[in-house]
């Protein structure tokens, strides 16, 4: 999820970084500024990696941003936005396909918000960005 965020954040124009290695979550969350905002994305909300780097990037003083499936998640102590999610998942995949579903949509909501708040450099970079791909197709 976080990889497709920074797939469509890059083609509106805004740099952005996915990094899935805690190691590297840790290292790049410390380096983080007052003018970076860091998205995570958790559907418990309780994972100690995921809440150690947003807690890293909140005192380094980024902007925090959390998409959670629980109101009352450990991750919410290290967010200045919490965007939740609803989701119910079946005992047969858990944690995998409506988290999924959810968390895709408001990273949907969230782009589109973005990309119509900077309408005219969103379509430069699109039409940019189509035209360097379209090389990798036949």
């Amino acid at each position: 999820m976080a990889e497709d965020a920074n797939y469509r954040l890059l083609r509106i124009g805004i740099n952005s970084r996915a990094t899935v290695d805690s190691h590297v979550q840790a290292i790049t969350a410390s380096l983080a500024e007052p003018n970076v905002a860091v998205l995570t994305i958790s559907h418990s909300g309780s994972t100690v990696e995921t809440l150690t780097a947003t807690q890293l990037a909140k005192e380094a003083g980024a902007t925090t941003i959390a998409i959670t499936n629980f109101g009352k998640s450990p991750l919410l102590a290290h967010s200045d936005i919490v965007l939740n999610t609803l989701a119910r998942e079946t005992h047969f995949r858990t944690e995998a396909m409506t988290s999924r579903i959810a968390q895709l949509a408001i990273v949907d909501t969230l782009i589109a918000s973005l990309a119509l708040a900077d309408y005219d450099r969103s379509l430069s970079t699109l039409n940019h960005t189509f035209e360097v791909l379209s090389s990798k197709r036949l």
